[in-house]
């Protein structure tokens, strides 16, 4: 996948909320995950519900756009259709524009249209869909009659579009190596060699070379698209006694999935 230029959505002041309900002005979306699963030529419509929870009347503007996850987890944000596993340009939605009154809730139907051919649906494709709120002020000065908007708030909306068809789900183990700004820091490296998305679960079991003593650190959560690499990174204990250590580094996938996994040896400084 490329890295084509980052498009900066910010106009004004705004927070981007992963959770569907932003608390501190009683605005909620639900749900903040769409699920596809469609073949070739087909289409399916989903709901997003939005709900007004403060005294005033607050206007919605959706929009979509395309994003990755980058080696440590964090997203970067692009135009829509810019990547080459974006299914924007799949999505229609039945409004861009939403006046929800207090008190009320609004619902926007999201719909993928897969093109009838094989190569569509050949692999995983995603995009997000932003929700954003927008407040109308206008001008003091009546000569000018412009309007300004100042964006308040936007939720995002993963969307994720995984053919029936792909099924494989592997990880690979690369290394597991000291990070070079803490000696007791360590960076384990992996990549999705499948076709799905994967929701992954990664912990460390240390093993003392003098005594045999086992610790196990909790273990870390994460997804992982297909093709991604991800650094995942572990830090030990401060209270672990020094000295060399066996480290298995262990990468769960889940049930009916086998192990991934990879052994070395670390020292305690």
């Amino acid at each position: 996948m490329g890295h084509p230029k980052i498009v900066s959505f910010i106009s004004a002041v705004f927070f981007v909320f992963i959770a569907g309900m932003a608390n501190a002005q009683n605005l909620g979306v639900y749900p903040t995950e769409l699920d596809f699963a469609l073949g070739k030529g087909q289409n399916e419509s989903q709901v997003i519900t939005m709900t007004n929870g403060s005294n005033k009347k607050i206007q919605f503007r959706l929009y979509l756009g395309d994003w990755l996850r980058d080696t440590l987890g964090e997203h970067s944000y692009f135009r829509p259709d810019t990547l080459s596993r974006s299914c924007a340009k799949y999505v229609t939605l039945n409004k861009n524009f939403v006046e929800i009154e207090p008190g009320q809730t609004q619902q926007v139907s999201v719909k993928l249209s897969m093109p009838d051919n094989d190569a569509a649906v050949s692999e995983m494709k995603w995009a997000m869909l932003f929700v954003e709120t927008v407040e109308e002020k206008i001008a003091n000065d009546a000569a000018k009659k412009q309007a300004t908007i100042n964006n308040l708030l936007r939720i995002a909306i993963h969307i994720y579009q995984t053919p029936p068809t792909l099924t494989n789900r592997q990880v690979k183990v690369i290394s597991l190596k000291r990070a070079a700004d803490n000696s007791n820091t360590y960076r384990l490296f992996c990549q999705n060699t499948g076709n799905v998305m994967l929701q992954c679960k990664s912990y460390l079991e240390l093993s003392s070379l003098a005594d045999g003593k086992k610790t196990k650190l909790d273990p870390i959560e994460f997804p992982l698209f297909p093709e991604q690499k991800r650094y995942v990174i572990f830090r030990l204990p401060a209270n672990l006694e020094k000295g060399k250590y066996s480290a298995l580094a262990v990468i769960d996938l889940g049930e009916d999935t086998p192990l991934e996994a990879l052994e070395s040896e670390i020292e305690m400084k």
